[in-house]
């Protein structure tokens, strides 16, 4: 067997977990480039300088990403002096401003840290970034050599955040342990240690977002940092994160409903009117449906009602009609080559109907 290596990010949490920036970055150096979107910055410059107020830890710039994370876009910031000469990166934000500084760090090969902002993805703690060209269409996905060095989770600026991340953020997080386990089915002789520690974590990913999800989206709408913001996104953020660094990315880490979400984005209601988190948690049930996982069916599909999270093909403005081409599309993803079982376009169509019907006995 060929040699490989694991790296495992640590994490500070809590409402002043900014003031942990020196005593975990100190041994790096002194100089830190931020790279950060322009919202999150405005949202959060207070609190970052207050937290390394009278430290050894400089931010020597805060720079505005461009909005992508883009290929051109790391190379443009890669080649600026203020950060060449920067000890290490600190990246700001939420998915795409952390995927675009995770990027230009592993190119100049320096340590950096990610301060998530919106507890929408699990970017701030994974290698894996997804990149996009300049005009904003999807190009692919990269995973990094190494995950950040440490997270800095601020679960009051989790709470000042817009409560429509937070609530994507928990629809996204309902497909890890659905998706990972339903890969990994009958390939347990082929499993690295790796790969078979993050398949038994997928399993804590769902429990934190049933039990504490709706007081958190609460508690994110009057702004109050609670132990529900602080369960909720160390979940989002800790548990589906390591899952996503431990398995194999190609094989275990997403199956259906990312690969529904995927093709779906072909249609324009879905690209530019529904969050990925939001569409990916359709996705779940279509694949619990497709899956005859009808206990858990049951209890999802009560926790997103709860949540007003979507259900049948009318919450994401999607009708029958357009379903053969994304079907199509669907079963050609990635995501799918790890199935335990063959899944064909006529499946996937089955499943979505059978899971009409089962809106439709539910509010009967």
């Amino acid at each position: 067997m060929s040699n490989y290596s694991v790296f495992f990010p640590g994490y500070s949490a809590g409402e002043n977990a900014y003031h942990e920036i020196d005593a975990v970055c100190s041994p790096y150096g002194t100089k830190a480039v931020l790279i950060g979107d322009d919202i999150a910055i405005d949202a959060t410059k207070d609190y970052l300088l207050e937290g390394i107020k009278d430290s050894s830890i400089k931010i020597v710039e805060f720079i505005c990403s461009p909005g992508e994370a883009a290929y051109e876009y790391a190379e443009e910031l890669q080649q600026r002096d203020v950060v060449k000469n920067a000890d290490m990166i600190f990246c700001l934000g939420g998915g795409k401003a952390i995927d675009l500084g995770k990027l230009v760090a592993h190119n100049l090969k320096k340590p950096y840290f990610t301060f998530p902002t919106v507890a929408s993805t699990c970017a701030c703690i994974s290698a894996l970034g997804i990149y996009y060209h300049t005009n904003h269409v999807f190009r692919n996905f990269f995973r990094v050599d190494r995950p950040p060095v440490h997270v800095f989770i601020s679960t009051k600026v989790i709470a000042e955040a817009p409560v429509e991340f937070l609530w994507a953020g928990i629809g996204d997080g309902m497909s890890k342990e659905v998706e990972v386990k339903f890969s990994a089915r009958g390939k347990e002789d082929e499993l690295t240690l790796s790969d078979a520690a993050g398949v038994a974590l997928s399993g804590c990913c769902t429990e934190p977002l049933l039990k504490y999800g709706i007081q958190a989206i609460e508690d994110c709408k009057n702004n109050r940092a609670s132990k529900a913001i602080e369960q909720v996104a160390l979940d989002i953020f800790i548990n589906t994160g390591m899952v996503s660094n431990m398995v194999d990315s190609h094989k275990y880490n997403t199956n259906l409903a990312h690969a529904l979400f995927n093709s779906m984005t072909m249609l324009h209601q879905i690209e530019t009117r529904h969050r990925h988190g939001e569409v990916v948690s359709y996705g779940t049930l279509v694949l619990l449906t497709l899956d005859k996982q009808y206990d858990k069916l049951d209890r999802f599909f009560d926790f997103y009602k709860g949540m007003k999270l979507p259900t049948k093909l009318a919450d994401i403005e999607v009708t029958v009609d357009e379903l053969d081409p994304v079907l199509e599309e669907t079963v050609k993803k990635y995501d799918m080559d790890y199935s335990p079982y063959e899944i064909t376009p006529a499946m996937i169509k089955d499943a979505i109907l059978e899971l009409e019907a089962y809106n439709q006995k539910k509010e009967a």
